[in-house]
């Protein structure tokens, strides 16, 4: 099709177009090559944009929900506004693109690149970030709750004002209760999957450096979790190899907890005190 004397398909050659307001919701315009476009306030929803190249677009307040952008490249783009609600962004290149204020609710991020993308005001409510690099990132004030952003990179990232995020410390004061020693937790004893080191076994308190990123949902340290998460993930029964030991997180060691952001009802520590079996 044709709209505003340029030809719509895919693998189209429409560098520096200008297509402001352009309706093309559903078009298929995989491979297509829009370097430097103008395609702000356009209508992209529903879009066949995989594996398109947007280098430095311009597609402030388009509209790109529903849009396959699986593996473009929008390195430099200006999303400013846009809405890309439900978008699918697997393995998308939107390194230092401009994202500020864009609503990517629901958006499918994994793997996709964003470093040093401006994601200020960024409402990314139930994205899927899962592995994606927000290295040097900004999301000041972004909305995150519901996010997923296992194994995400956020090194550099700037999360200040940003929203949704879970706090450790009503994590734990939602899922454990305490005494004056601190937080009573639980831990699975006689893991058939993991050994733990043979210093455990005799000792009254457990120790082990915690891996300190809390994209990672599992990683190294003294893991414990709540008793419905022990129950849930291994076989529990009353003379069975696995049993469940109440633990004692002391006040004190409280500065070495590593709460993941999308813990499923486990953390990690550095050192935990063990209490009497359930």
């Amino acid at each position: 099709m044709l709209v505003n004397g340029y030809k719509i398909e895919p693998y189209a050659k429409l560098t520096g177009a200008k297509l402001t307001g352009a309706n093309l919701s559903d078009a298929n315009l995989s491979g297509a090559k829009l370097t430097d476009a103008n395609l702000s306030d356009a209508n992209l929803s529903g879009a066949n944009l995989s594996g398109a190249k947007l280098t430095d677009a311009n597609l402030s307040d388009a509209k790109l929900t529903d849009a396959n952008l699986y593996g473009a490249k929008l390195t430099g783009a200006n999303l400013y506004g846009a809405n890309l609600s439900d978008a699918k962004l697997t393995g998308a290149n939107l390194s230092g693109a401009n994202l500020s204020d864009a609503n990517l609710s629901g958006a499918k991020l994994t793997d996709a690149n964003l470093s040093d993308a401006n994601l200020s005001g960024a409402n990314l409510s139930g994205a899927k970030l899962t592995g994606a690099n927000l290295s040097g990132a900004n999301l000041s004030g972004a909305k995150l709750t519901g996010a997923n952003l296992s194994d995400a990179n956020l090194s550099d990232a700037n999360l200040s004002q940003s929203k949704g995020l879970l706090i450790a410390s009503e994590w734990l004061k939602q899922k454990f209760k305490f005494n004056k020693k601190g937080y009573i937790v639980y831990k699975a004893e006689g893991n058939p999957i993991y050994q733990p080191p043979n210093c455990w076994k005799n000792s009254k308190f457990i120790t082990e450096i915690p891996n300190p990123l809390r994209s990672q949902n599992c990683g190294c340290g003294v893991n414990f979790g709540t008793v419905d998460w022990i129950k849930n993930n291994y076989n529990i029964t009353p003379n069975g190899e696995t049993r469940i030991r109440r633990m004692y997180l002391h006040w004190e060691d409280l500065a070495d907890v590593v709460v993941p952001y999308n813990t499923d009802g486990k953390a990690r520590c550095a050192r935990l005190e063990k209490g009497r079996l359930l």
